[in-house]
C-alpha cells in the first residue's frame, strides 16, 4: 500500500501508542512514536511528520509545552496537530487551540472516529501543502517579475537624455517619474539631419509594460524623422503613422513637438492633444503654447499645423505631461495647470521646486507617470 504521509504520535501510554500504531499504518500511514514532547522534539530533528497526534498530560514536557515548540520553530513546516487529552475542560481545549493544535480528541476515544479524523485533517494539510508551494511559486514569479521591470527601467531610462547644454545656446533640466518602474512617458531632445534642434514630450495612454513599449517605438520614430526633417508637422505625422499602424486602437499619444534654431532665437511646435506648455519669459511673462491637435495614433491622415515664435536670453520653455497636473489632494481636488503656471510666475521657479509644492499637495502620491522637462535659452556670448 502506497504510504499516505508520516504522523508521529507522542504519548506516554505505551498502550494508546500501540493501538494508533495499528490503525494508523493499516491506513497507509507511516508512523513514529514518542513518549513525550522532548523525546518527539528528538526525533523529529530526523523526520518532521505532516501530522503529530500528541497526549497533553506528559512527563518531562507535556502537549502544551509540546505544540507550542512546534508551532514556533520554523524547521518543522507547520505540521497538523491534533491534542488527546483526558481533561475535557472548555480552559483545556482553549489554551491547546491558542497554541496552535488544529484539532482536539478527548479520551476515551474510538479508534474509528480517530482515524477518520486523521484522514480529513490529512486532506487538509495537503491543501495547505498545495496553497504554501503555489505561494512560493508565486514569489518565485513576483521576484523574477520585478527582476524584469528593473531591467526595462534600467533601460527606459536610459531612453531619457541627460540634463546639459544642448547647444552652446539652450540648456536641458529634466525630471522623470513613473508610477511603477516603467511608464507611458517619454522625451527627447537632438539635433535634426538640418543643424536645427528639435525635442518632444510625449505621454502614452495607460502606464506600465504596454505604455513603455508604445513610448520607446514613439522615440524611435521620432529619431528617424528627425534625420530627414526638423519640421515639427511633418515629424509628427510621421510619428502619428507609426502608433496607427503598429498598435491596437486603445492605445494613443499625446505630444508636444517643437524645434528650435541653434542659438534659441526661434521656436516652431505643435502640440497634438498634450498640456499646453508654458514659455515662460525673461521678463515674467507666462504665455500657454496652445494650438490645436489631434492626439497621436486615432486618424493616419491627420495633419498638425506649426505655429512658430520668437525667444530672448533667459526665456524658458517648460513643459509637462498631466500626472503631476492631475494630482490629487488630501479632498480630492486636482493639482491643476493654474498652480504650475502661478509657480512659474515666481522669481527663482525651478523643476525641483515645483515638484516639492506638488508633492506637499499630493502627500507623493501620483495615480499617473508624469514628467518635467524645460529648455532654456541662455544669454548669447
Amino acid at each position: 500500500m502506497e504510504e499516505k504521509g508520516t504522523i508521529l504520535i507522542v504519548d506516554d501510554e505505551v498502550r494508546i501508542t500501540d493501538i494508533l500504531n495499528l490503525y494508523l499504518k493499516k491506513e497507509g500511514y507511516q508512523t513514529l512514536t514518542a513518549g513525550d514532547g522532548l523525546e518527539a522534539l528528538s526525533v523529529m530533528q530526523e523526520n518532521v511528520p505532516d501530522l503529530i497526534i500528541s497526549d497533553l498530560m506528559m512527563p518531562n514536557m507535556d502537549g502544551i509545552e509540546f505544540c507550542k515548540e512546534v508551532k514556533t520553530r520554523s524547521e518543522f513546516t507547520n505540521p497538523y496537530f491534533i491534542m488527546l487529552t483526558a481533561k475535557a475542560t472548555v480552559d483545556s481545549k482553549v489554551e491547546g487551540l491558542k497554541i496552535g493544535a488544529d484539532d482536539y480528541i478527548t479520551k476515551p476515544f474510538n479508534v474509528k472516529e480517530l482515524v477518520a479524523r486523521v484522514n480529513s485533517a490529512m486532506r487538509i494539510k495537503a491543501l495547505q501543502n498545495e496553497v504554501v508551494e503555489k505561494n512560493v511559486e508565486l514569489e518565485r514569479y513576483k521576484a523574477a517579475m520585478e527582476n524584469e521591470l528593473q531591467l526595462a527601467a534600467r533601460f527606459q531610462e536610459s531612453l531619457i537624455p541627460p540634463d546639459g547644454n544642448i547647444s552652446p545656446g539652450i540648456r536641458l533640466t529634466s525630471i522623470y517619474q513613473p508610477t511603477i518602474h516603467i511608464g507611458g512617458d517619454i522625451f527627447d531632445v537632438r539635433n535634426a539631419g538640418d543643424g536645427q534642434i528639435v525635442f518632444f514630450v510625449a505621454d502614452v495612454t495607460g502606464h506600465g509594460i504596454v505604455a513603455a513599449v508604445i513610448s520607446a517605438m514613439i522615440k524611435l520614430s521620432f529619431i528617424q524623422a528627425a534625420a530627414d526633417t526638423s519640421s515639427p508637422s511633418a515629424i509628427a505625422e510621421k510619428i502619428n503613422r507609426d502608433i496607427v499602424s503598429t498598435t491596437s486602437e486603445e492605445h494613443f499619444a499625446s505630444v508636444f513637438l517643437g524645434s528650435l534654431t541653434p542659438d534659441g532665437s526661434a521656436l516652431s511646435f505643435v502640440r497634438a492633444g498634450h498640456p499646453a506648455p508654458y514659455l515662460c519669459q525673461h521678463d515674467g511673462q507666462i504665455l500657454p503654447l496652445a494650438p490645436k491637435g489631434f492626439l497621436l495614433g486615432i486618424d493616419p491622415t491627420a495633419q498638425f499645423p506649426q505655429q512658430t515664435v520668437s525667444l530672448s536670453p533667459r526665456d524658458r520653455i517648460f513643459m509637462f505631461t498631466d500626472g503631476i497636473s492631475e494630482a490629487e489632494g488630501r479632498d480630492g481636488e486636482l493639482f491643476g495647470t493654474g498652480r504650475i503656471r502661478q509657480y512659474l510666475a515666481r522669481q527663482g521657479a525651478s523643476l525641483s521646486g515645483l515638484l516639492d509644492l506638488a508633492n506637499q499637495w499630493s502627500g507623493g502620491q501620483y495615480q499617473d507617470d508624469f514628467t518635467l522637462v524645460q529648455l532654456e535659452i541662455l544669454e548669447r556670448g
